[in-house]
């Protein structure tokens, strides 16, 4: 059995990266990065999947700085962990099956959670009832709660 970081977040999903497999680039995070992901994991990820009431994949968790390179992702992305804060992508692929969209996550985010950044990632999905929603969501939350989105 997988090491847990949270009740439905495992490590491995935390370091996944097919480029860091094909490319043998190392994906694991430090102590310190640990405490800011485990702390996503717990403080926001479970809130999220809890309140949403279905299996939510996560696209991409962490990044080394070898393997954000390596995607090109931004020079200052929060899925390479620095400082205090930690970034999750979140797809629709296993909330569909019960009728819950990229779109209603974002927008349960939006309006009921706490966060840093929140990121609507390209819209060219429809739901099944022609609603707009993005490919998958970015969140960026925080050790820092001062940092996160206050209601």
């Amino acid at each position: 059995m997988a090491s847990r970081i949270s009740t439905n977040i495992s490590y491995d999903e935390v370091v996944r990266s097919q480029t860091a497999t094909r490319r043998n680039i190392d994906n694991t995070p430090n102590f310190r990065q640990m405490i800011v992901i485990k702390h996503l994991a717990r403080n926001f990820f479970q809130p999220l999947r809890l309140n949403l009431g279905v299996p939510l994949k996560i696209n991409s968790f962490f990044r080394s700085k070898k393997l954000n390179k390596a995607i090109g992702g931004s020079r200052t992305s929060d899925h390479m962990v620095n400082n205090n804060v930690a970034a999750i992508d979140i797809d629709d692929s296993y909330s569909q099956v019960h009728n819950v969209y990229n779109r209603d996550i974002f927008l349960y985010i939006l309006r009921n959670m706490d966060y840093y950044k929140l990121i609507w990632e390209y819209e060219d999905k429809l739901t099944p009832d022609g609603q707009r929603s993005p490919k998958w969501v970015h969140v960026s939350f925080s050790t820092n709660e001062m940092k996160n989105k206050q209601r």
